[in-house]
């Protein structure tokens, strides 16, 4: 079960757990990531840890290109309340 801090977290800090979540999971280092998203290192390091939540649409639609997804999987979060979202969000999470 959920606990209450992700049931009521910002869309700007499901977006940052979703970064830091992909990344993880390709194996891609912050440094990494922000290079193919052709950022600064200290802004998507900001942006990774919530503490940027105001983040423009193309700087999020580089991110999403970096981490070679498409958007219905980014935009799959794990805390989502509809159960296919969920699994969706945890598979992408895997090798394939």
């Amino acid at each position: 079960m959920e606990n209450k801090a992700e049931q009521t977290a910002s869309f700007g800090d499901k977006i940052a757990k979703r970064i830091r979540e992909l990344r993880k999971s390709k194996g891609l280092t912050q440094e990494t990531l922000a290079e193919k998203a052709n950022m600064d290192l200290t802004s998507f390091s900001r942006i990774e840890r919530g503490k940027n939540s105001n983040i423009q649409v193309n700087t999020l639609d580089r991110i999403i290109k970096a981490l070679e997804v498409d958007y219905a999987t980014f935009f799959a979060f794990s805390d989502d309340e509809n159960k296919l979202n969920q699994i969706n969000a945890k598979l992408s999470l895997y090798e394939e």
